[in-house]
């Protein structure tokens, strides 16, 4: 993945500070260990998994019950690699229920057939309000529907050892995993949650976790040699120009620096439509991770080119407090159109009116790739600070380098930040007063 930064001469670049801050983190998430961080449960998490698909294939489809990390993720990875409105359906369905909306939900048990669904409920503290609704009524019309063998269709993802679904797993010998303790429902694609709907669909989750793998040994790996180089350098001039701080730190960096310049907005323009997805994703990721205690920058996904049309002309000429992370293709060349020597219909006739023949023989993908440039200069042009992402393949692999990335970047933007990216203190105090209202309904 090739990173550069554009407009930020105004960033501090103080790189004594920022070795400072690096060790201390380092040692903080040594000391720590959290799972998302080790990735240590991973071997355990694939026997596991491995040992559940031949359980659960063959089941058609899969109605997945959650929201916010429980959901995004998995999302993520479906729209990404199995999409379900692919021109020939897929032996595998994907359902997620990721809202209580009234309409939807019905339809899905309306017209799901019972004894080829699976009903996947996620939920780590088993206590959401809108997933637990939802299993309850899909426990009740599946038990009316298949009353001797009910319990073989719902698998539980939830807390190993506590929790109503822990209890419910216990009681009617569901099939479950576990989220490891520790591994925040944002942070939570690499375990259960995004791994057995992975399987399910087919998808390659084992090289998914290895880029996720891949990527937290170059950033502990890049850190400690860093930290070691910079303790036996004597010129800080000379040091400058040779060495450089951990890829990763330095996205934390930006990131940092463009709030403390009030930056307080951050696009997320995404030109790989395939993983257009990830929007959503990092959306939660960023939000509900850093903004706390006044800090934190809202984050706008953006797709490209799509997005062209309906909000660049803000980012460019609205008010100057967006900075911007910029996913393209890396190095884009003729071979990397794979659309028009492999799928038909995707380059422009030859027939077409005169004024029109710049476009003639192109492939859509050379006008993405057109479109990213152009729409890239154009933000660099109107001074918006960015880090521009290029992404060299679109494999799974390449996927879960990229997430694993953009998880240690929050975790670190948290660090710089001096707050804890882990909890979600006033999302606590709206579902406490929704628990409230509808306990005082009548």
């Amino acid at each position: 993945m090739k990173i550069t930064y554009y407009n930020t001469s105004n960033f501090s670049q103080d790189e004594n500070a920022s070795k400072e801050a690096l060790n201390s983190f380092f040692h903080r998430l040594q000391k720590e260990a959290l799972p998302f961080s080790t990735l240590d449960f991973t071997d355990e998490l694939i026997a596991s998994v491995e040992k559940a698909s031949l359980e659960i294939q063959n089941f058609k489809h899969m109605l997945l019950l959650g929201v916010g990390g429980s959901t995004l993720g998995p999302q993520a990875l479906q729209k990404s690699f199995a999409p379900q409105n692919r021109p020939i359906p897929r032996s595998k369905q994907l359902w997620v229920a990721d809202n209580v909306d009234t309409s939807f939900f019905s339809e899905c048990l309306n017209t799901l057939p019972p004894e080829e669904t699976l009903i996947l409920v996620i939920s780590k503290s088993g206590s959401t309000l809108e997933t637990m609704s939802q299993y309850f009524i899909c426990k009740e019309w599946i038990q009316k529907e298949l009353p001797k063998t009910w319990q073989k269709h719902f698998f539980i993802i939830t807390d190993q050892q506590k929790g109503f679904l822990r209890e419910e797993v216990k009681t009617h010998t569901f099939k479950s995993l576990p989220v490891p303790e520790g591994l925040g429902g944002r942070f939570s694609i690499f375990c259960a949650v995004g791994i057995l709907p992975s399987a399910f669909l087919g998808l390659d989750y084992k090289q998914f976790l290895q880029g996720a793998k891949d990527a937290r040994n170059t950033f502990f790996d890049d850190s400690k040699k860093y930290l070691a180089q910079f303790e036996q350098e004597q010129d800080t001039d000379a040091f400058l120009l040779e060495h450089s701080l951990p890829t990763v730190f330095k996205m934390a960096h930006f990131a940092f620096e463009a709030m403390e310049k009030n930056f307080s907005q951050l696009i997320f323009f995404n030109y790989l439509p395939k993983w257009s997805s990830l929007g959503a994703w990092f959306r939660q990721l960023w939000s509900e991770s850093l903004g706390k205690q006044g800090n934190g920058s809202t984050p706008i996904p953006a797709i490209g080119a799509t997005d062209q049309h309906s909000i660049l002309q803000l980012f460019l000429d609205g008010k100057k407090d967006k900075a911007c992370i910029f996913l393209k293709q890396l190095d884009f060349t003729e071979e990397d159109a794979p659309d028009a020597k492999n799928i038909p219909n995707s380059l422009v006739p030859t027939n077409i009116p005169s004024d029109w023949k710049w476009i003639a023989e192109k492939s859509l993908s050379q006008i993405l790739e057109a479109e990213a440039i152009a729409t890239r200069t154009a933000l660099i042009e109107y001074d918006i600070p960015m880090l521009s992402l290029e992404s060299l393949g679109h494999t799974e692999y390449d996927f879960g380098k990229l997430m694993w990335n953009l998880g240690m970047v929050t975790i670190l933007t948290a660090y710089l930040l001096d707050i804890n990216p882990f909890d979600q203190p006033a999302v606590e105090e709206s579902k406490a007063l929704a628990k409230k209202w509808l306990s005082e309904k009548k």
